[in-house]
């Protein structure tokens, strides 16, 4: 890896914090932070979120499992990978596993981590684990919660990365997800 600059980055200091905003949807946080050059920015904010568990779930048949549902924040109908927030008493795994139960009927018999992707890393402290699921096979009906309304969608690998150049899929934690995949899967893309 090449680097330009001098290698010296250094974080802000937080000065003050606060929590600006806080509801059922919603927590928005107000800090006061010093830069390195000693600026001072008084009223940085960032959305602060939950973690998230999201899972490239691949079939016998390999066949990829998507998800397609309403999403508000871009008032738009989104396929993506199945995901769902990481509840306070559980691990990331665990919420994986969960998730793509409770949204497409499906289990999977292995489990891969891929690490963790920051979602916007200058807006929000959310984090996205993302998880390869292998061997999904359907074993129930969705059990959805009552904002939820979702359609399964079944999908060759090639499918997929064809809905991705197109802009179907654009929901950048299933795209980052889908690469992570893909590598595990030692595929070129």
């Amino acid at each position: 890896m090449r680097r330009r600059g001098n290698g010296t980055i250094q974080p802000w200091r937080v000065l003050k914090t606060q929590l600006a905003f806080d509801n059922r949807w919603a927590k928005v946080r107000q800090d006061e932070c010093e830069l390195p050059n000693g600026e001072v920015v008084p009223d940085y904010y960032y959305w602060e979120g939950g973690d998230f568990a999201q899972i490239f779930a691949l079939t016998p048949d390999n066949e990829v499992v998507l998800t397609r549902q309403y999403k508000h924040g871009v008032k738009e109908i989104v396929t993506e990978l199945p995901a769902g927030l990481i509840d306070s008493q559980e691990t990331p795994i665990g919420a994986a596993k969960r998730e793509l139960e409770e949204e497409t009927g499906y289990r999977a018999t292995e489990w891969v981590p891929l690490g963790q992707l920051n979602v916007s890393s200058a807006k929000a402290t959310t984090r996205a684990n993302a998880f390869f699921a292998k061997n999904a096979r359907k074993t129930a009906e969705p059990t959805l919660d009552s904002t939820e309304e979702i359609e399964v969608l079944l999908v060759a690998i090639d499918e997929l990365l064809d809905l991705i150049s197109r802009g179907t899929v654009k929901d950048a934690g299933s795209v980052a997800t889908t690469l992570l995949a893909l590598k595990a899967l030692k595929m070129k893309i």
